[in-house]
């Protein structure tokens, strides 16, 4: 093992008795070991020459070679080495210029073994401090080494975010070596698909070998074609910084990318390509594009690449029919899980209709609205211990971004199922259950002229216990539920822009001027002025 404070020494001298006295001196309970010796100034820079000593000790003037040259001849083969000259005093001029010349010090003969060792130690003093300095520069050149790649993920996490200049980003664009053309760029969003569910068995370590072949797959794939920088963007995920290539567009080497990745791996990617653009100040632009691109790998299987200029010119997104909702959450908290299954199959029927021109942001927050709203009502209706675990495996799963509607649609069912299954097994009785499916009911026909008898006649009980029921159930009447409902349904009708008289017919109110009194009443508004809050600057209906 390398000790640092150990030091090589070698000794010059012409006089015989010089070298032995200085030999005999127990250099090695002091650290220093004496590597040769040598009687004659040539043989001498040839010793040195050979070991390479940290400190000699020479005298001035000897046979075959003047004592000044040697000094020059030594230093000039190893800076770091300590010259300490010994000399009688007709040569301390002479010594003095060996000093001026770079030696360390000199002793005037006759010395003492004291004064030699005081000369030695202070140059091994100084030669061990000059180490430490070297050692510390040189960890710190390792460490800046190792450190690199992490310096460039962290430099152009910050190029794709913050719009640089190049005139401001040369400097460290140099510094971290980045191997890139300053002009002409694409950035590429690459996303493991169903990582999380595939990973869940293994340990970290295995996680991390994992996304390191992934990324050496993905970097050696791009740089067969081009310049580029691959770095991780989160756990799932890799950015890829690259320059033009000249045989192959963007998404052709996007998708050379997923065969590679599927070919030698049991894993496949979801790539979004980035627009082209020519500076690094328009560098965010790409990347945002290829996040907004590998969005719709909501709609694929995966293992695809989509780009950003391929992606379908969408305007207004066309709404989704909130009536599913409120079935859902209705099955739901009467613990009827075949009803919830039936409704959500009409969900997704209806939501694949809407694929080819949808937002699929827009989707996603359709289903994490259905879900929030599950969630609540399994708080509401079953102990926290007993339904937490279904929450938090679904909470789990949908964390993962990337995920096709197909599995989203089935994590929403296996929730879904599941929590109705915990309502049923835990909080309703009987009464609830009956007094749940009239209210299904009732949604459904208010367009009608809903009564208490229709109402009880549908669940098969007398219209006094189905009241008294229903009031314990609700905390409401019949009456007072389903004026609220239509209420509430024309409130959502109005804001629509639907004209107050089909309004009112949608909500079982024939006569108009009734409905908007009866609006009046309990919102404190008439349609129109309630429209109007919504929509400014339209015109008040003077009749209403």
């Amino acid at each position: 093992m390398y000790n640092h404070e150990l030091i090589s020494l070698c000794i010059i001298d012409d006089i015989k008795s010089v070298v032995d006295g200085l030999t005999a001196i127990n250099w090695a309970e002091h650290g220093i070991r004496v590597e040769g010796v040598s009687t004659n100034g040539v043989d001498g820079l040839e010793l040195i020459s050979r070991v390479q000593p940290d400190l000699i000790i020479t005298d001035i003037r000897m046979p075959r070679m003047d004592g000044l040259t040697m000094v020059r001849s030594i230093l000039g083969q190893n800076q770091t080495c300590k010259i300490i000259i010994i000399s009688g005093y007709a040569d301390f001029d002479y010594a003095q210029q060996a000093v001026q010349l770079g030696a360390f010090n000199f002793v005037v003969k006759p010395f003492t073994e004291e004064e030699i060792m005081d000369a030695v130690l202070q140059a091994k003093e100084q030669i061990i401090q000059e180490r430490s300095k070297l050692l510390s520069l040189r960890e710190m050149e390792i460490k800046l080494r190792e450190s690199m790649p992490v310096l460039r993920q962290e430099y152009f996490a910050l190029l794709v975010s913050h719009r640089t200049p190049w005139e401001q980003a040369v400097k460290r664009w140099d510094f971290l070596g980045i191997n890139l053309e300053h002009t002409g760029f694409v950035v590429l969003l690459i996303e493991i698909d169903k990582f999380q569910e595939q990973i869940s068995d293994y340990s970290v370590h295995e996680v991390e070998l994992i996304r390191f072949s992934l990324h050496n797959i993905t970097e050696e794939t791009i740089t067969e074609h081009t310049r580029c920088v691959v770095f991780r963007a989160r756990h799932n995920r890799f950015l890829a910084v690259m320059n033009d290539s000249k045989f192959l567009n963007p998404t052709e080497l996007a998708e050379y990318v997923c065969r590679n990745i599927e070919r030698y791996t049991k894993f496949t990617v979801s790539v979004g390509v980035g627009g082209r653009v020519e500076q690094t100040s328009e560098l965010p632009d790409s990347y945002r594009q290829a996040d907004r691109a590998l969005a719709y790998h909501l709609f694929t299987e995966g293992n695809t690449a989509i780009a950003y200029d391929e992606l379908p010119m969408t305007g207004r997104q066309e709404p989704f029919a909130l009536e599913y909702k409120d079935e859902l959450l209705l099955a739901l908290r009467s613990g009827n899980s075949q009803r919830a299954e039936v409704i959500l199959a009409d969900i997704s029927v209806s939501l694949q209709a809407m694929v080819s021109h949808s937002n699929p942001d827009y989707l996603l927050s359709l289903y994490d609205e259905l879900a929030a709203s599950a969630i609540r009502s399994f708080y509401e209706l079953v102990p926290f211990p007993d339904v937490q675990p279904l929450v938090l495996h679904f909470k789990t799963i949908r964390g993962n971004a990337g995920l096709p509607l197909s599995v989203l649609e089935q994590q929403l069912l296996t929730l879904c199922r599941g929590g109705a299954e915990l309502v049923r097994g835990n909080s309703l009785s009987d009464g609830q259950r009956i007094i749940y499916e009239s209210l299904n009911y009732i949604k459904g026909r208010l367009s009608h002229d809903v009564t208490v008898t229709e109402c009880a006649a549908h669940v098969h009980l007398s219209n006094s216990y189905f009241s008294s029921l229903f009031k314990k159930v609700t905390g409401m009447t019949v009456t007072q539920y389903v004026t609220s409902e239509k209420i509430h349904k024309a409130k959502r009708l109005l804001v629509e822009g639907i004209p107050v008289q089909e309004v009112a017919a949608s909500v079982g109110y024939e006569e108009r001027r009734y409905f908007s009194e009866m609006f009046k009443k309990i919102t404190g508004m008439t349609p129109s002025e309630f429209r109007a809050g919504y929509h400014p600057g339209t015109t008040n209906d003077k009749r209403q």
